[in-house]
């Protein structure tokens, strides 16, 4: 029997490889107690202790509510501690605790690259510089579309 023909499309695979990533990636964080997408916002307080909600919304390129749902389910497990700013009370500001701190920092060395190193096992540097160059014009084109260009 033949697959239908979208099934051997690049969209497909491209589903298929974003699908068995992120399950990998899930695998690999339980044991932090977190789930794909929180380690990128852990990251993104790493790299900017004070960061404000709204500019994690926009570094994440996802929604208000998904950054506040985020923001209070990695609170609730103490990686991180959100405060109203000093200078505008509108305006809440994340910090990482020592313990998102530590996860933050382990995940980046540890996790991330190793699944970085499965990512691309068997591909040789020059393949994997043509991967991301390719993947990287995939992505152009997908925003190109997305604003009607």
């Amino acid at each position: 029997m033949n697959k239908p023909l979208m099934c051997s499309t690049i969209s497909h695979l491209l589903v298929q490889i974003s699908k068995a990533h992120r399950n990998k990636g899930n695998q690999m964080l339980s044991c932090y107690n977190l789930h794909a997408g929180q380690e990128i916002f852990l990251q993104q307080v790493l790299c900017r202790q004070g960061i404000t909600m709204n500019e994690l919304t926009n570094n994440m390129e996802v929604t208000p509510a998904t950054v506040t749902r985020m923001a209070e389910r990695l609170e609730k497990k103490g990686f991180l501690r959100r405060e109203k700013s000093s200078s505008d009370q509108r305006v809440v500001q994340v910090f990482l605790t020592e313990l998102g701190e530590e996860a933050a920092k382990y995940i980046t060395e540890q996790t991330w690259n190793k699944l970085e190193q499965q990512t691309v096992k068997n591909l040789s540097m020059e393949e994997r510089m043509l991967l991301k160059r390719l993947l990287m014009q995939v992505l152009e084109n997908l925003d190109e579309a997305e604003y009607g260009l």
